[in-house]
């Protein structure tokens, strides 16, 4: 099941996610990310969350619309994502796409893409998007598409990376060393049609961004 969760963070092309939407099998609102849907033709199945950033007008409007609601109070552990995360597990999902998880709250953001390495354990596949990234989590393999104008940079997660082996890509390596301290993974490019990055140890972030 292919699980899509809604944040209030920023979402600048609704297009992305009216295109995440047709590719999802259930669509999950974490509390103010439901705000993304009231000029569309097109509802989350949930709203998770303990409610406190979710306009009025908008808790009427999905209300009017009969979406289902699991709310929390507001003195919990978890971020409203967290929660959202945490149901679409409950549910079985096998991928999970996050959209609205990067804001101006860097510490929000910076809590979502961490929360990646909870699924990468679980063995979910997943992933952030917004409208200039695409961000993933690895520690064996990843392969992506050539996209045209787009960066891929690669970020320890661990104090090292290690047999890090590129294959398609401008810079490539077979069994390199990256270390959490450098910023040697940054701004590479894929040339062929795919990248492949496998690696022997240790946790990546895998970006791929334009500017």
């Amino acid at each position: 099941m292919k699980i899509l969760i809604i944040s209030n963070g920023t979402i600048e092309n609704k297009n992305i996610l009216i295109n995440s939407v047709d590719e999802a099998d259930f669509i999950i609102c974490a509390d103010g990310g439901a705000k993304y849907f009231i000029d569309l033709n097109i509802y989350p199945d949930i709203i998770v969350g303990d409610l406190d950033s979710i306009d009025e007008k908008v808790l009427s409007f999905m209300k009017e619309k009969n979406i289902k609601f699991y709310r929390f109070s507001t003195r919990k552990d978890k971020t409203d994502t967290e929660l959202a995360l945490d149901y679409a597990l409950e549910m079985g999902a096998k991928e999970i796409t996050l959209l609205g998880a990067i804001g101006t709250r860097i510490d929000h953001t910076l809590a979502n893409i961490m929360l990646l390495k909870k699924l990468l354990k679980k063995g979910i596949k997943s992933k952030i998007i917004n409208n200039y990234n695409e961000i993933y989590i690895t520690d064996s393999y990843l392969m992506l598409e050539r996209t045209e104008n787009h960066y891929i940079s690669l970020i320890p997660l661990t104090e090292a990376v290690r047999g890090v082996t590129l294959r398609g890509f401008e810079y490539e390596t077979t069994d390199k060393d990256f270390n959490m301290d450098s910023s040697f993974g940054i701004s590479n490019k894929i040339i062929n049609k795919k990248g492949e990055i496998s690696i022997k140890e240790g946790i990546f972030l895998v970006i791929k961004a334009r500017d």
